[in-house]
């Protein structure tokens, strides 16, 4: 039952356009699609920066794992705790996963998060959420499947400028959502899409 009851989301390298090439930092739309399958090679030094949040204030965090230019969030329930997965029938809350933080030089002014690709008959609308916290940790929000997470219910911000950061964690609602009360294991693909001032 583990393993149904296991999710790895791989998070990588971002693909962007313009500015990129010409080496000027300045884009206006990054999209990046991250799979468990593929670990796309992603460069935390990237136009668009992903890397592990601080989850604990000693630059720890268990779900995140990063080796050379990759990150990976692992909800698998490998812990040497001897814990297996995600409950089933409950809702799981991982605040604090990622940190986005905008390396560029463009104003980013959207960035969303959606779940496109999942396995089984669970609902992507339904069972995934964002809960997002301002880089300082003093505001919280949840964004949808789908959302765009500087813009959620509580509007926490509504731009990254350059050098800017915000969090984000992953929500597994397996009550309203899910298959059943459960989680199908397989390649869970999660779009990570920033837009500029310019897009």
């Amino acid at each position: 039952m583990a393993n149904r009851r296991s999710v790895l989301i791989g998070l990588g390298g971002l693909v962007a356009g313009g500015g990129a090439i010409l080496s000027t930092g300045a884009f206006d739309t990054v999209e990046a699609d991250r799979t468990v399958s593929v670990e796309t090679a992603g460069d935390a030094n990237a136009l668009l920066g992903l890397e592990p949040a601080d989850r604990d204030g000693d630059d720890n965090n268990a779900y995140v794992e990063e080796t050379d230019d990759t990150i990976a969030i692992n909800l698998d329930g490998n812990d040497p705790e001897g814990a297996d997965g995600l409950n089933q029938n409950a809702i799981t809350t991982f605040r604090n996963l990622v940190t986005v933080t905008n390396q560029g030089t463009q104003t980013v002014n959207s960035v969303t998060l959606e779940f496109t690709d999942i396995p089984g008959d669970a609902d992507a609308s339904e069972t995934f959420s964002f809960p997002v916290d301002e880089f300082d940790g003093d505001s919280e929000d949840s964004v949808d499947n789908g959302g765009d997470i500087l813009t959620g219910e509580d509007d926490i911000t509504d731009s990254l400028e350059s050098g800017d950061s915000i969090n984000f964690g992953i929500e597994i609602d397996l009550i309203n959502g899910g298959d059943e009360g459960d989680l199908d294991n397989g390649d869970y693909t999660l779009t990570i899409t920033a837009e500029s001032d310019d897009s």
